[in-house]
């Protein structure tokens, strides 16, 4: 296997991984190469004959099929050869067909040295079907229930057969959930289980509802990869005292890039867009927050915002990608509404901060959206929702919304009137006003 490929942080997980008999969580922050460093652990272990059959499976098809490129690009022409997709054939990538096959066959997948599927799709292979070794990446985002599945291809037959004869009268009942992860832990199952739960966490009031990740995190050993290929310096500083990942840093090659301009900004628009700053912060007050349904909100002012500054991007830096994040579906929809009336609806992505997991773009623009007199920050002011959407950009990171409010902002229990919890908003607020951005007051034209 060709190590240039990877970085020091990566080699050194690589490493560890692939001499280690055990279950261990790999914590892989923005842009540090999770997905790399798992479909490189699978050649590695195969190449170097510490392992006969690997599989690698994550919960979504869109992660299971860049496990594939991943390993198209480590293996080249001979990943044909080595690896096959299996699971539903309507979540194949049809172009990764043309490079690592897709079967459902069991004698063509057994043939093979490592498989590559999702969680659910997992169910519908044989039983008898064992790895020696198992990689679950997006972890952040499975539930503990998600990984028994995998992990039970990890084990002889006859404890695989108890274990789904257990598994089969169960409710997934939290006290027999936990019981079997603990029953698999120890019995000589091993796997590298990927993610980063300061990315993406099922949202449960159980206290013991972990993700995949957390759980094995809390049971077994851990270790965090600390270089960002994704993320300048500017937004590797603000995204690691954010979430408090203890080192994250940006590789040397990327740290000081910044936002290129084709032509200069309309002089209402150059202090927001302004390429030496990586971080801004558009401090939209005026605008008002409105309920849509049970559940969700929207700001007109600032998706008429987000909207106007698009159709300005668009014209100052036609060839950068550009996604638009917020934690609201109703938000979402109607700033995708904006973006179609002006014509540029088909170039800009607009999306859920959970959408927006694996998602990278050269500008990111994040609406926040909330907008009240009680500082009342709810869920847009969730850690995982925030460190999504302030870590997907390659270059210019664009925030807006009331910056007073959310740097006093509060979460609010939905049982309670009082006032709750301090909310993490607070937190970006000042890190983006003090050490890594700039707070700018809005033009005329984006308040109206």
């Amino acid at each position: 296997m060709n190590n240039l490929l990877l970085d020091s942080e990566q080699l050194r997980i690589l490493n560890w991984r692939a001499t280690s008999k055990d279950i261990a969580a790999v914590v892989g922050p923005p842009g540090c190469g999770k997905t790399t460093v798992g479909s490189s652990l699978a050649v590695k272990l195969i190449a170097e004959g510490l392992a006969t059959r690997v599989l690698l499976v994550a919960y979504t098809n869109a992660a299971a099929n860049e496990f594939g490129w991943e390993l198209c690009n480590i293996l080249g022409n001979t990943a044909e050869k080595f690896c096959v997709r299996t699971g539903n054939p309507t979540g194949i990538d049809p172009i990764l067909n043309d490079y690592i096959p897709f079967r459902r066959h069991i004698q063509d997948i057994v043939d093979k040295k490592i498989v590559i599927c999702t969680t659910l799709s997992l169910k519908m292979l044989t039983r008898n079907m064992r790895f020696d070794n198992i990689i679950v990446d997006e972890a952040g985002i499975n539930r503990i229930e998600h990984i028994l599945w995998p992990f039970s291809c990890g084990i002889d037959p006859m404890a695989s057969y108890k274990w789904h004869n257990n598994n089969e009268d169960d409710n997934n009942q939290n006290n027999q959930i936990h019981d079997l992860m603990d029953l698999i832990v120890k019995s000589g199952v091993i796997a590298t289980v990927i993610g980063d739960p300061k990315q993406s966490r099922p949202i449960s009031p159980d206290r013991r509802d972990y993700s995949a990740i957390e759980w094995i995190i809390k049971r077994t050993r851990s270790d965090t990869l600390r270089l960002s290929h994704r993320l300048p310096d500017q937004l590797s500083g603000l995204v690691n005292d954010f979430a408090k990942y203890g080192g994250l840093r940006s590789a040397p090659e990327i740290a000081s890039r910044r936002l290129t301009l084709e032509i200069q900004p309309d002089i209402e628009y150059r202090d927001i867009i302004q390429p030496s700053e990586v971080t801004t912060w558009v401090d939209i007050s005026k605008g008002i927050e409105e309920p849509i349904g049970p559940s969700s909100w929207a700001n007109e002012t600032e998706a008429k915002a987000c909207a106007r500054i698009c159709h300005q991007l668009n014209y100052v830096a036609p060839k950068k990608s550009i996604v638009i994040i917020t934690r609201y579906t109703a938000q979402k929809q109607l700033i995708r509404s904006y973006l179609q009336n002006m014509g540029i609806g088909d170039r800009m992505k607009v999306t859920t901060t959970t959408g927006a997991l694996g998602t990278q773009a050269d500008i990111v623009i994040f609406s926040l959206v909330r907008n009240n007199s009680e500082n009342n920050v709810g869920a847009a002011g969730t850690l995982q929702d925030v460190n999504v959407a302030i870590s997907r950009s390659k270059e210019k990171l664009i925030i807006l919304g009331n910056f007073e409010m959310m740097l006093n902002g509060w979460t609010f229990s939905s049982t309670e009137s009082r006032r709750g919890n301090k909310s993490p908003t607070r937190e970006l607020a000042y890190l983006v006003d003090h050490k890594y951005g700039k707070v700018v007051n809005p033009p005329e034209i984006l308040s109206k």
